[in-house]
């Protein structure tokens, strides 16, 4: 599986830098019009003339660090919601009516609630960050705890398995690979809101560096660094989760 992975990751990569290139040939053949859509090359030395490194991975980190939190607080939140609503019946009548009610709301209609909530600060943007992560992770973890075939917890009980170990020995791993899914999901679409999160008041991160280039009427070189930094980043971060996903899911199906 890690070997799959691997060559997933590799393809992906290499059917970006042809996209990269497809796009640089067509800026420079003048298919594109660089001045509105500038190649690759022309929007980095537009971005270095602008920009140190120095300023470029403090954006990058800061961006980072709100997906990162965000996220982690959201998909913790919904693996254990998902998993409660699916194995406990009652808490999962009470909690699905209003999960479905929010879900189709997207993370940018809460920005005025989030600012009214907990300010211009951090919280404010971890908070849009969470509700993307959140709603795949829960959908995802109330499918899998709902759909365990009966004939495997049967099988568990004949053992003397019961509540809680059963919970957590059982069907937990047997669920793992839809709530990787919803973890999967859920990572993408926290980068997904990241420029909409930034909007808050920020005054760092790539979202910051791209809403600004746009007010101030700066680089367009600089803007598409920012988006493509924004790819960049979901891409190999996605490639090191979903190969850290196949090792714990296959680490618990062998046992």
């Amino acid at each position: 599986m890690t070997r799959l992975m691997t060559k997933d990751a590799a393809l992906g990569l290499a059917g970006t830098c042809a996209a990269l290139a497809i796009w640089e040939l067509s800026a420079r053949s003048g298919v594109i019009d660089p001045r509105v859509f500038p190649s690759p090359s022309i929007a980095i030395r537009e971005t270095a003339e602008r920009l140190d490194a120095a300023t470029v991975l403090e954006h990058v980190g800061w961006s980072l660090l709100r997906v990162l939190s965000g996220f982690l607080l959201g998909a913790a939140a919904g693996a254990f919601v998902g998993i409660a609503a699916g194995w406990y019946r009652l808490f999962g009548l009470v909690a699905r009516p209003l999960i479905e009610l929010l879900r189709p709301i997207p993370p940018l209609a809460w920005i005025p609630l989030a600012i009214i909530w907990f300010g211009l600060g951090e919280p404010s943007k971890f908070f849009i960050i969470f509700l993307a992560a959140f709603f795949p992770v829960v959908t995802a973890a109330y499918h899998g705890i709902s759909n365990i075939d009966p004939i495997l917890l049967r099988a568990a009980r004949t053992f003397g398995l019961t509540g809680m170990p059963l919970l957590l020995r059982v069907a937990v791993p047997a669920a793992s690979p839809d709530l990787a899914t919803g973890v999967r999901i859920g990572w993408g679409l926290s980068f997904g809101v990241l420029v909409a999160a930034e909007l808050i008041a920020a005054d760092r991160g790539l979202g910051y560096l791209i809403i600004n280039e746009r007010n101030t009427g700066g680089s367009v070189g600089v803007i598409v660094v920012g988006i493509l930094l924004i790819g960049f980043m979901n891409l190999v971060t996605d490639a090191a989760i979903g190969s850290a996903i196949q090792r714990w899911i296959g680490r618990w199906q062998g046992s």
